[in-house]
C-alpha cells in the first residue's frame, strides 16, 4: 500500500512537471512564431528593396536626353523650391534651393518618372511598407505614395544630410543585403516613427544615390503588437525599447508609444526619445532578467509586486532585435 503511494506520488509529480513544460514550451513556440513572422516581413520588404534598386540600375534610362522640360508637370514653389503637380498614383518631388537646373539634373528628374509605376507595384506587394523614395547625389527627392513634402520641410533643406542617404552613402550595392536602419526615427517626409531599408544606387558603375524602403512603427504596432491581453515587447539588442504592448507597458510600468509630433519641420535626425531600456528598469528582478536573456537564456523568472512573472526570448535576425513575451 506504502509502495502504492509513493508510486502514484511520483507519477503525478512527474506528470504535473511535463505539463508545466509543454505549457512552457508552447509559450516559447507562440513567441518564436511571432518572431518569425516579423522576420518574414522584413525579408520580403529587403528583397522588395533589392529587386527595386537592381530595376532602378537596370531598367532606368538616367542617361537619355531630355529635348522638352515638361514645365506642366513640375514648378518652383515659392520661386525656390522644385515640386510637382498631385496626379493619381504619381510620386512627389522635392528638389531645394537650386533655380536653374542642369541638363544632367533634367535627366534624372524627367527619366526617374518611369519610377512612378514600380513605386507602386511595391507598396501594394508589401502591407508594411508605408513608402518608397529614390534620393540622388544632387538631394532630387522622387517618393511615393504622393506627400506635400515642401509642406513638412518648409524651406531649403540638403536631404543628403539625414541618416537614410548617409546609411548608404557610397556604400557597395549586396547581391543579398541591404543596410537596415533599425532605431525608429522621426520621417523628415511625414509619416511619422519610421525604420528604413535602404540600398545604395550604382548607374553604370557611378553612385547616383539611394532607395529607402520605409516602415512606420504606427503599422508595426497595429500588426503586432495590438492585442489587449498579451504582454510583449521589443527591444533592440540592447534592450532598448522600440515597441510593446498596452498590457506589457502598464504591468512593468513603463510609457507606451507616442507618435512622433510634428510641432516644426524636421531639419535633422530626430531618433525616438523617451523610450527606456529594459536593462536600467527600477524593477531589480527584471533587469536581471532581461540581461540573462540578452545573454543567452530564453526564460527568466521575476517579481512584480511579489506576484512572479516568466519572460520567453526570441531573436528577430533581420533587423537584430529581441522580442519578448511575459507570463503572469
Amino acid at each position: 500500500m506504502k509502495r502504492s503511494f509513493y508510486f502514484l506520488l511520483i507519477f503525478f509529480s512527474v506528470l504535473f512537471s511535463c505539463s508545466n513544460e509543454q505549457k512552457e514550451d508552447l509559450n516559447l513556440k507562440h513567441l518564436n512564431y511571432i518572431a518569425d513572422n516579423i522576420n518574414s516581413d522584413l525579408i520580403q520588404i529587403k528583397n522588395e528593396i533589392l529587386n527595386l534598386s537592381s530595376n532602378i540600375q537596370h531598367k532606368i534610362p538616367f542617361d537619355r536626353e531630355i529635348n522638352n522640360w515638361p514645365s506642366d508637370r513640375y514648378y518652383f514653389k515659392n520661386g525656390e523650391f522644385l515640386s510637382s503637380k498631385y496626379e493619381n498614383s504619381n510620386s512627389a518631388v522635392y528638389l531645394p534651393g537650386q533655380k536653374e537646373i542642369s541638363s544632367q539634373l533634367k535627366k534624372i528628374i524627367v527619366n526617374s518618372e518611369l519610377l512612378d509605376t514600380i513605386f507602386k507595384s511595391s507598396i501594394e506587394r508589401n502591407a508594411l511598407l508605408s513608402q518608397v523614395y529614390f534620393l540622388d547625389t544632387n538631394s532630387f527627392l522622387r517618393i511615393y505614395p504622393f506627400i506635400d513634402v515642401y509642406g513638412y520641410l518648409k524651406g531649403s533643406i540638403d536631404l543628403r544630410e539625414y541618416t537614410s542617404y548617409q546609411t548608404a552613402n557610397n556604400k557597395p550595392f549586396l547581391d543579398d543585403d541591404v543596410y537596415w536602419i533599425n532605431s525608429p526615427f522621426a520621417d523628415p517626409y511625414g509619416r511619422g516613427w519610421i525604420i528604413a531599408c535602404v540600398e545604395p544606387l550604382y548607374y553604370r558603375e557611378r553612385f547616383i544615390g539611394i532607395v529607402s524602403g520605409d516602415i512606420t512603427l504606427r503599422s508595426l504596432k497595429e500588426k503586432y503588437f495590438s492585442s489587449d491581453t498579451e504582454l510583449m515587447l521589443l527591444t533592440d539588442a540592447e534592450g532598448k525599447l522600440i515597441c510593446c504592448t498596452k498590457q506589457a507597458a502598464k504591468i512593468i510600468d513603463i510609457p507606451v508609444l507616442r507618435e512622433f509630433q510634428y510641432f516644426k519641420p524636421v531639419t535633422k535626425d530626430i531618433f525616438r526619445f523617451n523610450n527606456p531600456s529594459l536593462t536600467l528598469h527600477k524593477n531589480t528582478d527584471l533587469r536581471k532578467a532581461i540581461k540573462s536573456l540578452l545573454t543567452g537564456e530564453n526564460k527568466e523568472v521575476f517579481y512584480v509586486d511579489n506576484k512572479k512573472c516568466t519572460i520567453y526570448k526570441s531573436y528577430i535576425k533581420e533587423t537584430n532585435w529581441v522580442l519578448f513575451k511575459i507570463i503572469n
